[in-house]
């Protein structure tokens, strides 16, 4: 547990990041779900109260739901920037530096601000972690920052990503202008549900009073709840199973690829209520990222029926320009090496479709690393259909990741070739050692994998 007896000023970034990591990372727990009894809203809103409420300052685009959001939250900010809107994006988790977490306009906080705003944050976590609330948590932290960080800078939107389900989530405080739920899934069911019903239930309480919202498709079970809540708080639906939608199965989505023939992103037509968008083009590769992609216009519509002024051409150029990481992330060439972050059943079946329809390649070897939460066999079933071989490994430093063994393990009856490396870089160093110019290595089942994978390439963000 945390030292909150210290009041000194922190002096820089390293010591920033130390003071914030002694408080309580739900994201990095080994009892995650177990820890689901200190979600509430109690500190959250203390904390923010202590601080002069600086997320009532901001228009929120809160984006919740199970896959997708922050691809969706992502190329929401992206068409606000280019519509020449000042916007604020905050996601988690991170994949190389915590200030991945808080941008404006694409650009990451920078270290000194982080500092300097931890310590304005610093009186007002340690009255909070004093209080009959108990210590606040590291997710909480970065909320507080980054909404004090957005109020102060200006912005002119913030799009909000869910870190957990909704209902409890520190992000749940605000009010926003929008908000938007992506594709719900079977996911974290030992806090949020084991059902359908259930999980969409936590999901839907972002739903505001008279609030608009930008809705992906649906199972018709999270559906129906989602249509309940809305009718209840007489918040309009913009619905993405409303638009006119031309090549939106994948295999004729019109695929953009460069000079070597690699794909790059990927076009489609769409109309919605206010526009017919043509060769509507993303880099975001993937039927999953289609579906992304609409929720989000679906979002921008909500924004428009608003008042607030987007232009056709802010929306094509936002689109094409987004930049989001780890998803189906092109690293190397030769052998070609990708990296993606699905991390459960349903999206390692997109991402592995995704392979197959978009990238030509004489054979695949994956490199995984997956957290204890997950549903370890169901994973490696998709992943034995689809590899040629598999290397697993294990996300150093993180209590939550499943070992190296007990994936190769419990894996050793479902897929032929497989192997271990006990760290990610190893891991990685083998694949490529092994690998043919034609064969394809997909570095998956993990944000937390992407992030050190990211490293081992030495690739950073500036």
């Amino acid at each position: 547990m945390c030292d909150i007896t210290n009041n000194t000023k922190i002096r820089n970034y390293k010591s920033t990041l130390a003071y914030i990591e002694q408080f309580i990372d739900y994201e990095r727990s080994v009892d995650f779900a177990r820890q689901a009894r200190f979600y509430n809203l109690n500190r959250i809103t203390l904390l923010l109260n202590l601080l002069g409420n600086p997320h009532e300052k901001l228009k929120v685009i809160h984006v919740a739901g199970s896959k997708g959001k922050g691809s969706t939250a992502a190329v929401i900010a992206s068409v606000l920037s280019h519509a020449g809107y000042k916007t604020g994006l905050y996601t988690s988790p991170h994949l190389i530096t915590p200030r991945e977490r808080c941008r404006i306009d694409g650009k990451l906080i920078s270290e000194s601000e982080i500092t300097s705003y931890i310590n304005k944050l610093k009186p007002a976590i340690e009255t909070v972690s004093k209080s009959e609330f108990g210590h606040v948590s590291f997710f909480e932290i970065y909320t507080a920052l980054a909404f004090i960080y957005f109020a102060e800078q200006e912005t002119d939107f913030a799009v909000i990503e869910v870190g957990l389900g909704g209902r409890l989530d520190a992000t749940n405080v605000v009010s926003p202008v929008v908000s938007v739920i992506t594709p719900i899934g079977l996911e974290h069911t030992t806090i949020l549900g084991k059902t359908y019903r259930e999980i969409a239930s936590e999901k839907a309480e972002i739903i505001k009073q008279g609030c608009p919202i930008a809705l992906a498709p649906q199972h018709p079970e999270a559906r129906a709840v989602i249509d309940k809540v809305a009718n209840e708080r007489n918040a309009p639906i913009v619905d993405v199973d409303d638009f006119t939608i031309d090549n939106q199965d994948e295999s004729v989505l019109h695929t953009v690829r460069d000079s070597d023939f690699v794909p790059i992103g990927q076009q489609f037509d769409v109309e919605t209520r206010s526009e017919h968008y043509q060769q509507l083009m993303t880099p975001l590769l993937g039927h999953h990222q289609f579906v992304n992609a609409m929720t989000a216009l679906a979002g921008i519509e909500c924004l428009k029926q608003k008042g607030f002024n987007i232009s056709k051409d802010s929306v094509y150029r936002g689109f094409e320009n987004v930049q989001w990481y780890g998803r189906i992330q092109r690293i190397m060439s030769s052998p070609l090496v990708l990296l993606d972050g699905a991390h459960s059943p349903i999206s390692m079946e997109a991402l592995c479709r995704t392979i197959r329809d978009y990238f030509h390649y004489d054979q695949v070897i994956f490199v995984v690393s997956i957290m204890k939460d997950k549903d370890l066999t169901a994973i490696g079933e998709i992943v034995s259909q689809n590899a040629d071989f598999v290397i697993t490994t294990q996300v150093t430093d993180n209590p939550r990741v499943f070992p190296a063994k007990t994936i190769l393990d419990t894996w050793s009856g479902i897929c032929n070739k497989t192997s271990l490396c006990p760290t990610p870089e190893d891991a990685i160093t083998k694949a490529i050692s092994s690998a043919s110019t034609n064969d394809l290595i997909c570095i998956s089942g993990s944000l937390y994998l992407v992030g050190q994978a990211l490293k081992y390439f030495n690739w950073d963000y500036e």
